[in-house]
């Protein structure tokens, strides 16, 4: 593997680092160029005198440290909780042979599929205050449970069952790709299953394990939808950034532009940590012989049946509400428990429009991210320049973990005036959503490559393969699962992104995320048309999720 100091001029022609400086140049014109600008903004006063009063305002109030450690608790709990639950459930699916295993597999990448604030509605609608649950309790006991999901407690529970998901396929993705080698050495020096487990195949997994942690603290740090529909009163960086910049009484850029300062510096670090455990050991194999699937006796078996099963009930509890609330009729905003199918009905003959300009969108994005992800994340991973790759670490994650209305925003900006104009475009939301879901493809594929010697590379080399060839034929058939993981999820992200899109969205691009969006939280509206969109949604995602995810992990690499 090199370990180039500087960019070798005669590697430039190399097809990766085409890609790799195309992505450059796109990234300093809409994303380091926003980027200095909301930097500027913060060490900036209303006259646009340079201060650091803004900073100072922003650990002395007690507004915006509360607001930076609950982002902060909401991220560790979250994470730490949600990978209990992935790591377990990614060794087993990974380790056993058992009937509709890639079922579970397909089930948990569409466990995300409804948009984060609408199954944090539905969590409410079932666990409020005055939800079903507690109607339910009062007519049979007569009893009045004060207890709510909404607050804090419900923020953390809505996030766990929302990023575990990550966890859980990056694992899988390292657990399958070790060889049985290694498993078979421990055990032949006289290690039992669990020491093996322990000692080799969790730290041999620490590049999907540790990824995913990542890519899941990130998606909770940076979750606006979540805590704006069931946090209340309890203020994250997310919400308090977007409040910042809507206030009704003037929008406040300068402590926003802070706020989203704050957020890019606590992301960076993480993101340095991140790098730093998974880059200072080796974790790839010259073989490629995996470790062969078991059969799980009676009890495993049953324990293994109850555990996910009930890991994918929880999942889906918040999908099959909305199903059944989006046939029951409503009123006012109040559930009337009469079935209907008049939601439908409505939603139809208000046009159906909205369902293919998110798919065209998604789409367009998502083989963007794609293209560009994998070239970026096999010069990171095999080339290994001292600068350039950590800029480019650096660089794609700037969009992921800066808030989607303060990214959004700095777009507008940039792109609402001559000599490029495309604010309320199209295309300037498949740039956002592309760069802002940019990260999934990234690091799932630079997990993967890690797990994947050169040597079987180069060995197609000394055989007469051309550099492209070799790459389609040995490395990316090795490391399609994970790629596929890191795009699958971020088009089911694409498709329920909020943030960036309820800032940058024009007449006509209104997507289906937007209707929900308009349906559920402003007043006045009919939930059950949101309801009915939602259910609509995650039919649209769960049909070409269910192909990719059949397909690629079907794929055999020989």
């Amino acid at each position: 593997m090199k370990n180039n100091k500087f960019i070798n001029l005669s590697e430039i022609k190399n097809p990766w680092m085409i890609f790799t400086l195309i992505f450059v140049a796109i990234s300093i014109i809409t994303i380091i160029i926003p980027q200095i600008w909301i930097f500027l903004a913060a060490f900036r006063d209303n006259s646009l005198n340079f201060t650091l009063d803004n900073f100072i305002q922003f650990f002395t109030q007690e507004r915006y440290w509360v607001a930076l450690f609950n982002s902060a608790k909401v991220t560790v709990i979250s994470t730490f909780f949600a990978t209990l639950i992935a790591v377990p459930l990614a060794f087993l699916l990974s380790r056993f042979e058992f009937k509709n295993r890639n079922m579970v597999l397909t089930l948990i990448t569409l466990a995300t599929a409804s948009p984060p604030f609408l199954g944090a509605y539905a969590w409410l609608i079932l666990f409020g205050k005055y939800g079903v649950a507690n109607d339910i309790i009062f007519n049979l006991t007569g009893w009045k449970i004060e207890a709510s999901l909404y607050g804090e407690i419900g923020v953390i529970w809505v996030i766990i069952w929302l990023v575990f998901p990550i966890i859980c396929l990056l694992s899988f993705d390292s657990f399958t790709a070790q060889n049985v080698s290694h498993r078979e050495a421990s055990m032949n020096l006289g290690a039992n299953k669990f020491k093996t487990f322990m000692k080799i195949e969790v730290p041999l997994a620490v590049p999907g394990i540790i990824t995913g942690m990542f890519m899941a603290g990130m998606a909770a740090f940076s979750d606006f939808g979540t805590p704006a529909v069931i946090g209340g009163s309890f203020q994250v960086l997310p919400t308090l950034v977007y409040k910042e910049f809507v206030s009704e009484v003037g929008s406040n850029l300068s402590m926003a532009s802070t706020a989203g300062v704050v957020m890019i510096v606590i992301s960076t670090l993480a993101l340095i940590g991140q790098r730093y455990i998974i880059a200072r050991k080796t974790y790839s194999s010259v073989t490629s012989k995996k470790i062969p699937l078991s059969k799980p006796g009676k009890v495993m078996k049953l324990s293994m049946s109850l555990y996910i099963g009930a890991i994918l009930f929880i999942s889906f509890l918040p999908h099959l509400t909305l199903v059944v609330i989006s046939l029951m009729e409503w009123q006012w905003g109040v559930l009337m428990y009469n079935f209907t199918f008049e939601n439908y009905i409505k939603l139809i003959d208000s046009g159906l429009k909205p369902i293919l300009i998110t798919f065209f969108l998604s789409f367009t994005s998502i083989f963007l991210a794609v293209f560009f992800g994998i070239g970026i994340a096999y010069v990171i991973v095999r080339k290994q320049y001292k600068f350039f790759s950590k800029f480019l670490n650096f660089i794609i994650m700037v969009p992921y973990i800066i808030p989607g209305v303060v990214f959004a925003i700095g777009l507008v900006m940039i792109f609402n005036k001559p000599p490029v104009m495309i604010t309320g475009t199209w295309i300037i939301l498949v740039l956002a959503y592309f760069l802002r879901k940019l990260a999934f493809t990234v690091k799932s594929a630079e997990s993967s490559l890690y797990n994947i010697h050169p040597a079987l590379e180069d060995a197609a080399l000394i055989c007469g393969a051309k550099p492209m060839k070799a790459f389609k034929d040995v490395t990316f058939r090795l490391m399609i699962g994970g790629v596929a993981s890191g795009a699958t999820i971020a088009f089911l992200m694409t498709m329920a992104e909020l943030s960036t899109t309820i800032i940058l969205y024009r007449p006509p691009w209104v997507t289906m995320v937007i209707v929900i969006f308009q349906n559920a939280l402003t007043s006045g509206s009919d939930f059950g048309i949101a309801a009915a969109m939602g259910v609509i949604l995650m039919l649209c995602i769960y049909v070409p999720l269910f192909i990719i995810t059949k397909f690629s992990r079907g794929v055999k690499p020989y």
